[in-house]
């Protein structure tokens, strides 16, 4: 597991800057955290996800720490499963129930892939190349017709 400093690294940042977003997301991350000798934190898998999510907000959308980190723990409480129930006996409520369940979850991964969609479409733009001007056709044309 890493710790504050290889989070640092990591992400380019320093040691503070990662205990600052830690400190922003506190109430949430804190059952991800792990202490190690001498009081040393150690990021698990949903930790580190959380900093991860709270840095992409940041910079993508131009979010302060704080800001970031409230979106985070509200996304966060969104997609918080409810606790499970037992299943009846009944076998045909058992299958409904198990039906409702599908339809909920796939309720909810529709929301988020139309989530992602929408931050694609938003970053496509940056990674693709701008098209060029419709007269450099005739000015790449006449310099391969110069060198040949």
């Amino acid at each position: 597991m890493p710790n504050i400093g290889d989070a640092a690294k990591r992400l380019g940042m320093s040691e503070r800057a990662v205990r600052l977003r830690v400190a922003a997301l506190r109430p949430t991350i804190d059952r991800y955290l792990r202490r190690g000798a001498n009081g040393e934190q150690f990021l698990t898998d949903g930790a580190w996800a959380m900093l991860e999510r709270l840095e992409a907000l940041r910079q993508l959308d131009g979010l302060t720490i704080n800001a970031a980190a409230e979106l985070v723990q509200r996304e966060l409480a969104e997609h918080r499963p409810e606790p499970r129930q037992p299943l009846p006996t009944d076998e045909a409520l058992a299958l409904r129930m198990l039906l409702e369940e599908r339809a909920r979850r796939i309720a909810q991964l529709e929301a988020e892939v139309a989530y992602l969609r929408e931050r694609l479409a938003d970053v496509l733009p940056l990674a693709l190349p701008r098209p060029r001007p419709w007269w450099m056709r005739f000015f790449v044309r006449g310099q391969a017709f110069i060198q040949n």
